[in-house]
């Protein structure tokens, strides 16, 4: 059963958005993709942004967010680890053209 993790962090959203930027290069460079890691999205809000994870499993996405690669890109792009919101989902589809 897919699970989603979801932070909202505030402040300029540009600057958020830039450190974000950061992060996912770092992650980039991992030699694989995280297992059950379905989607990934980030959003600009009014208040700041929101960043999103669909995984396959709650473990799965747990494993993730506790990365430590993950923790690491966070810190040096100047971002505090925040819990996500953790969801289940009941239905989700990837819609292409």
């Amino acid at each position: 059963m897919p699970f989603v993790g979801a932070t909202n962090i505030d402040g300029d959203s540009k600057e958020l958005l830039a450190k974000y930027d950061q992060v996912v290069a770092a992650l980039r460079r991992r030699e694989r993709p995280l297992p059950g890691l379905i989607s990934h999205y980030c959003m600009e809000t009014d208040t700041g942004i929101r960043v999103v994870n669909c995984y396959e499993t709650e473990e799965q996405l747990r494993a993730g967010y506790d990365a430590t690669d993950f923790r690491d890109a966070l810190q040096k792009a100047g971002f505090e680890f925040r819990p996500p919101q953790i969801m289940r989902v009941h239905n989700y589809f990837h819609v292409t053209s």
